[in-house]
């Protein structure tokens, strides 16, 4: 976190404006074709965890802007048998903020293995302007892109009961938005990893001056304010030595669960994306898949 100290006392002091921060909010790459391979990726997982061609499927959804009625294309994976998927247990996987799906591929390889090879059914999406989807990245959009990913799911017949909802980082900001406002779909349990609680609360713990949040930016990203409404079954996990988002952050959205049922796994050693790494991955999945089961 000290960059953002130097950051933006440097730019106050030195420019004497407004600090814009929303465009370093979503550091995405866009691709012309997804390579889905482990290099330069996130993390890079045994051999062991590889998941075979036939069950890899690339999904063109259509994302609305409820203001403006605009459409986008964004692009998903489902990992799985698209002729069970009606029955299967579907983990739905909203990434992080960085780059696109290439490079959480080894964490949803990783969760394709849950409980056995291909046991489970993974979904994720490319948020809007990130690898090949359309248009750019918002707030709004966020919660946007994963709702179209969700009504696919419904359409395939997937069932409430059999859905779980796994947010990484910013993943958990749209995770907990539709948990709470897409009433017509509520999976049975969520799990939230190395969470943010606020921009706010990331300005006041992060900034070496007396600044308003707004000053620094439009983005509010509130999970723990969010999470107040989220009644179902919660699994969080964070890296105690977490220099992104401090593990105070998760504390909070924790804090907030309004469930009788929650669990939470502070990782020794682990730092904002290494978790699955640090627990070494047979831990890291059974731990999971314990959730799951319960």
């Amino acid at each position: 976190m000290k960059y953002i100290y130097f950051l933006l006392l440097f730019v106050v002091i030195s420019a004497c404006k407004k600090i814009d921060l929303d465009a370093l909010a979503f550091p995405r790459v866009k691709v012309d074709a997804y390579i889905l391979g482990d290099n330069d990726g996130e993390i890079e997982v045994p051999a062991k965890y590889d998941i075979n061609d036939s069950l890899i499927h690339i999904i063109p959804l259509v994302s609305t802007d409820k203001a403006t009625g605009d459409k986008y294309t964004i692009y998903s994976i489902y990992i799985g048998d698209l002729n069970t998927i009606a029955t299967d247990t579907i983990i739905l996987y909203t990434h992080g903020q960085a780059e696109n799906m290439d490079y959480y591929w080894g964490r949803a390889k990783l969760l394709a293995n849950l409980k056995s090879k291909n046991n489970y059914g993974v979904f994720m999406m490319d948020y809007r302007g990130y690898g090949m989807s359309e248009g750019e990245p918002t707030e709004k959009g966020l919660s946007e892109d994963v709702e179209a990913s969700v009504e696919w799911l419904i359409d395939q017949g997937v069932q409430q009961q059999n859905t779980f909802y796994y947010g990484f980082s910013l993943g958990v900001i749209p995770a907990l938005d539709l948990i709470v406002n897409k009433t017509d779909f509520t999976p049975a349990k969520v799990i939230i990893e190395s969470p943010l609680s606020s921009v706010e609360n990331l300005a006041q713990s992060s900034t070496l001056i007396n600044v308003d949040p707004k000053f620094i930016s439009s983005l509010e990203f509130n999970n723990a304010e969010t999470m107040k409404g989220v009644n179902i079954p919660l699994c969080w996990l964070h890296g105690r030595e977490d220099d992104y988002v401090e593990l105070s952050n998760g504390q909070l959205v924790y804090d907030n669960h309004s469930g009788t049922y929650k669990e939470s796994h502070i990782i020794d050693n682990a730092n904002h994306a290494d978790i699955p790494l640090v627990m070494e991955c047979e831990t890291y999945l059974n731990t999971v898949n314990s959730f799951i089961q319960k």
